[in-house]
């Protein structure tokens, strides 16, 4: 994470090459009526070629802007303001607003401190409270169809699962697709995930919240239940803590509000989070545990 830029830093609302000065300008503008002069920025995430995220902070205030490289600002927008009549809680951002030709899109900071942390710190209360606004996010949802939001389908799941074995190494790649064979299977979207939850994307302040929901879309809740798990896991490897009472916490918390888990689905959708990991990261230790004594599902 970068420090505060000592200007307002225009050039950071953009990616190489988009856009001109004077839209740059016509945006800081706008940020400055709502978050009050000097606005500052500062990055928070940079994946080059796809997406950074700045927090602007000002005298009134601060907010989390989204650059991307593509024209997803709008659709992302779409997608975030389709989830605005959700539950209290979790907590989830609002579109202050959106600029179609600068390719960003302007939200509400969701303040708190990262499930990832409290994890690392053994909070027990904490680890219990998220999982209880997961599953009533996941309950609040249920049955319903929000627009914008597209199906997540098992074929779309291993489509990127694949797409990420194209860039690992040729063993860990062909172990990765092996087993994502026999962990793939069919699911009905019966709600609203976040498609891509993790530890650091579930705040806790006063009320629990969700950010980063850039790719919400319609599928079961073991998706999110089992991606948290496996990002758990990860967590605790690299860290060398033990991390399994905590994640029982949360599961069993988030069953008290949420709608009931298919186990053998759960163990599914924590194994293609595991698959995915193992190449982003190159982790072929992850190939194994990944698998947790799957057969090959019927057909």
């Amino acid at each position: 994470m970068s420090t505060y830029s000592p200007v307002p830093g225009d050039e950071l609302l953009l990616q190489p090459d988009q856009g001109d000065a004077r839209g740059r300008a016509r945006v800081t503008r706008r940020l400055e009526k709502m978050l009050g002069t000097p606005v500052e920025f500062e990055v928070l995430k940079n994946k080059e070629g796809r997406r950074r995220t700045l927090r602007a902070r000002g005298p009134l205030g601060r907010a989390i802007v989204k650059v991307y490289a593509s024209e997803r600002a709008p659709v992302v927008a779409g997608r975030v303001e389709a989830l605005a009549p959700g539950p209290e809680e979790p907590l989830v951002p609002r579109v202050l607003f959106c600029d179609r030709d600068l390719h960003l899109v302007v939200l509400s900071e969701v303040p708190g401190r990262s499930l990832r942390e409290a994890l690392l710190d053994g909070d027990r209360d904490k680890a219990s409270r998220a999982g209880v606004a997961l599953g009533r996010w996941h309950a609040a949802w249920a049955g319903m169809t929000p627009h914008g939001l597209r199906l997540h389908t098992p074929e779309r799941e291993m489509k990127i699962l694949l797409r990420l074995a194209e860039s690992a190494e040729p063993e860990l790649a062909s172990a990765v697709r092996e087993a994502g064979l026999r962990l793939a299977s069919d699911w009905t979207a019966c709600t609203v995930v976040h498609r891509d939850l993790y530890e650091e994307q579930v705040m806790l302040g006063e009320r629990v919240g969700l950010i980063d929901l850039d790719d919400a879309a319609l599928g079961p809740p073991e998706l999110d239940v089992g991606n948290l798990i496996a990002h758990v896991d990860l967590l605790s490897r690299r860290s060398s803590t033990e991390l399994a009472d905590l994640l029982e916490i949360f599961v069993e918390s988030y069953a008290l509000s949420g709608p009931r888990l298919d186990p053998g689905l759960l163990s599914r959708c924590r194994g293609l989070a595991l698959l995915r990991l193992a190449c982003i990261h190159s982790r072929p230790d992850l190939v194994e545990p990944a698998l947790g004594g799957q057969e090959r599902p019927p057909h």
